[in-house]
């Protein structure tokens, strides 16, 4: 079958998929998404991936931006958004959506989620990612999301069930007032029993974690490097102690529930 001069066929099994994972990361780096795309056995050749991001770039379906630090980042294009929106991926497009948060903040937060993400796949550790994507989505056009858009929710399978929780990423401070809000919207969380800050450096867990003291559901917190270091046998501690234990024992459903499971 011949195809008109410019046209790009694309393949189901390496195209569509990595044109999936630029759009759910926001911004990611070539070495990033190259390791998504191994990761998940996409892609094994890494000549075959950058001619591959080379044809996305031509037509504009992938956007390449210079990031802080020097190195480049990706991001979806318009048209690359559209042609997701056609096979039912999560995507909402619209100016707002996709061409607001593109400062340098947005950028490394991203790019730094990323790095989350990528240490959980590359343990092995089997697990489903949803991302800050769809967690949109579904808050802003079904009737059953979440309180607030998580950076991401995360379930793993460990030991003999399942461990489930929303993630948030926090790199910096923000205003009291920002967490107060977020603190009172956990309130009327139902979807998540449990939600995980991870944050830069101690200072930022200490001065979060107090906004939490009367959370509803349980609020974990812990440093990111722990993460990378040990996942979720990592130390979090709650707004009320300063003591910590690993993430995957405060991710446990009381002993009640497991024994009537």
């Amino acid at each position: 079958m011949r195809y008109a001069k410019g046209s790009i066929r694309f393949s189901e099994s390496q195209d569509y998929p990595l044109l999936q994972q630029v759009l759910r990361c926001g911004y990611v780096t070539a070495n990033q998404l190259y390791d998504f795309m191994n990761l998940t056995h996409h892609e094994w050749s890494r000549p075959s991936f950058h001619w591959r991001v080379r044809r996305l770039l031509d037509r504009g379906l992938v956007v390449r931006r210079p990031a802080p630090g020097g190195e480049s980042v990706f991001s979806i294009g318009s048209n690359g958004a559209l042609i997701l929106q056609g096979r039912g991926e999560y995507c909402l497009i619209g100016p707002r959506r996709l061409g607001s948060n593109n400062g340098e903040f947005s950028i490394l937060h991203a790019v730094e989620l990323n790095e989350i993400h990528l240490s959980l796949l590359r343990s092995g550790v089997p697990a489903t990612w949803t991302p800050a994507s769809e967690v949109r989505s579904q808050n802003e056009l079904s009737d059953f999301g979440y309180v607030k858009d998580y950076d991401a929710v995360v379930w793993v399978k460990w030991a003999d069930g399942e461990l489930r929780f929303a993630l948030e990423y926090e790199r910096s401070a923000k205003a009291a007032k920002h967490y107060q809000a977020i603190a009172s919207l956990l309130k009327r969380e139902s979807r998540v029993s449990h939600v995980l800050y991870l944050v830069s450096n101690y200072d930022l867990l200490s001065y979060v974690k107090k906004f939490f003291a009367q959370a509803a559901v349980g609020v974990y917190f812990g440093v990111v490097r722990d993460w990378h270091a040990h996942l979720l046998e990592m130390p979090v501690s709650v707004a009320s102690t300063p003591v910590s234990w690993p993430l995957c024992q405060a991710l446990q459903p009381p002993k009640s529930a497991r024994s009537s499971a």
